[in-house]
């Protein structure tokens, strides 16, 4: 088993780098980018930017969890050759089609979400030119999950940060373009990254004739049911911003947004781990010690990514201090509500297990439409009455249905002795401390000091109650980092 989390934990490190690339891009630009641009400003570029996504998550169709599925039902390299080219061809032509149709309504579009439509039509024209050159960096980095190269994922995930990061400096700073310039950096970027992509995933790629029209039929079934959780998942985590900026402004919609963006923080751990989590599970599945595996995974998991969760909402308010201006400070409780919705997210990874394995997906989409109606109830009641916070809270009410359901529906279809009563005792503890730290007044120094000792606090509670799984996880990081073998070395002399 330790030998198990240790190949997880060593895939989840890795593909955290990618999320820390992605997110290093993020802070990089914070800065840049709220200096130069205005809260109403950040709300537009929170605002297109989110509805790419969206369309994004409409064109892979969630196909990437049917590729996987598929993938590792064989060994045989020719027949999951098929699989993937099966993928490629039908997002490559949905992603052609897509782009068509956004630049043709590009106008219409800015009319009904931007107020400046001229403008807009022209950011929402070059977005949609990217369509069609991002799916190429989205193939690639599944493929390359696929055969566990964790190591070219992270360095396709560097390069992109790095082109775009550069891009925007000379665009927005140098040649100050304004907003424009982020999409001109974007669209550059995203033709350098499907180059890069393509030599990565080269021996995969193959002419139409591996299409297979029949196994897509089955691969869209299988897929299904998560389109509507995709979706739902968007409206949840990403449509707050549309919300803000419908019963507020612009403003609040930008105050919002950087929020959001500094919460993301939290998401390094979690997207590293989500990457690593599906094909690890799938990989250990036969294997006779394989549910007390997963169970022990959910607790190292709240272990570590609640830690992390609470860091980031303790600390948001000095976030906001170091990387934006005096106009952007009204973020922090947004950002400290939000960071525990990524704990959540990676959450419901481990509840739908067992829908997974089962190739019982329907429950997931139900329950995420379920998720996505109570975000929008929530956000009529919560909005008006606590303004961008409201809609941090309703993001959070909403995603937090998603795990408590699955994890009910897949006990049923392949049980795992979670410890559910540990598990909620630890989210509670953190949720309670990360209020209380935010609530307490005084000096910058002060203030930290206060939330340093809070942390303290959560370290003992974590030592006291979880000593032997902090234990185990020391001895697997000893044995892998170097130093830690130069001091298993000495010790044994």
């Amino acid at each position: 088993m330790a030998i198990r989390i240790k190949s997880l934990l060593n895939d989840s490190l890795l593909y955290g780098l990618s999320g820390v690339f992605s997110k290093f891009m993020m802070f990089f630009l914070t800065p840049l980018y709220t200096r130069v641009y205005l809260p109403s400003d950040y709300g537009v570029l929170g605002m297109l930017n989110n509805g790419y996504a969206l369309v994004t998550i409409l064109l892979v169709f969630a196909l990437d969890n049917s590729t996987a599925r598929w993938f590792y039902d064989t060994d045989d390299n020719l027949d999951r050759k098929k699989t993937i080219n099966t993928w490629i061809w039908f997002y490559l032509t949905v992603s052609i089609a897509a782009a068509v149709v956004v630049f043709a309504l590009a106008d219409s579009l800015s009319s009904l979400f931007l107020n400046s439509s001229k403008e807009g039509a022209i950011y929402i024209r070059l977005l949609s030119v990217t369509l069609p050159l991002m799916m190429w960096m989205s193939v690639a980095n599944n493929v390359l999950r696929f055969e566990r190269k964790a190591m070219q994922v992270v360095l396709l995930t560097l390069f992109y940060a790095l082109v775009l990061i550069m891009l925007n400096i000379i665009f927005v700073l140098y040649l100050k373009k304004g907003l424009i310039g982020a999409y001109y950096a974007q669209l550059i970027a995203a033709i350098l990254v499907m180059l890069i992509s393509v030599y990565l995933i080269r021996n995969w790629i193959g002419s139409f004739k591996f299409f297979q029209l029949h196994r897509l039929l089955l691969m869209v079934k299988y897929s299904l049911p998560f389109v509507p959780a995709s979706m739902a998942f968007w409206l949840v985590n990403l449509s707050g911003v549309f919300f803000v900026n419908a019963f507020m402004s612009e403003s609040e919609a930008g105050l919002f947004q950087i929020g959001a963006s500094i919460a993301a923080v939290a998401g390094l751990i979690t997207n590293s781990f989500q990457q690593a989590w599906a094909p690890f599970a799938f990989s250990v599945l036969k294997q006779e010690n394989a549910k007390q595996l997963y169970a022990k995974i959910f607790e190292i998991y709240i272990l570590l990514v609640g830690l992390f969760c609470t860091v980031v909402a303790l600390f948001s308010p000095e976030i906001l201090i170091v990387l934006t201006t005096s106009k952007y400070y009204g973020a922090s409780w947004v950002a400290s509500i939000l960071a525990f919705s990524y704990l959540l997210m990676g959450l419901t990874n481990i509840a739908d297990l067992g829908t997974a394995i089962s190739k019982k997906t329907a429950p997931l989409g139900f329950i995420s439409v379920i998720s996505a109606i109570c975000l929008l109830l929530f956000n009529y009641v919560l909005i008006p009455n606590f303004g961008k916070e409201g809609a941090a809270l309703s993001i959070c009410f909403s995603q937090l249905i998603v795990p408590i359901y699955m994890f009910y529906k897949s006990q049923s279809l392949y049980y795992i002795p979670f410890n559910f009563k540990k598990g909620i005792s630890i989210i509670l503890f953190l949720i309670i401390i990360s209020a209380l730290g935010l609530m307490v007044k005084g000096q910058w120094w002060e203030l930290v000091l206060y939330k340093l000792l809070f942390l303290v606090i959560v370290f003992y509670f974590f030592y006291y109650q979880s000593k032997e799984d902090i234990f185990k996880m020391l001895n697997i990081v000893k044995e892998k980092l170097p130093l830690g073998k130069i001091l298993k070395k000495d010790n044994d002399i």
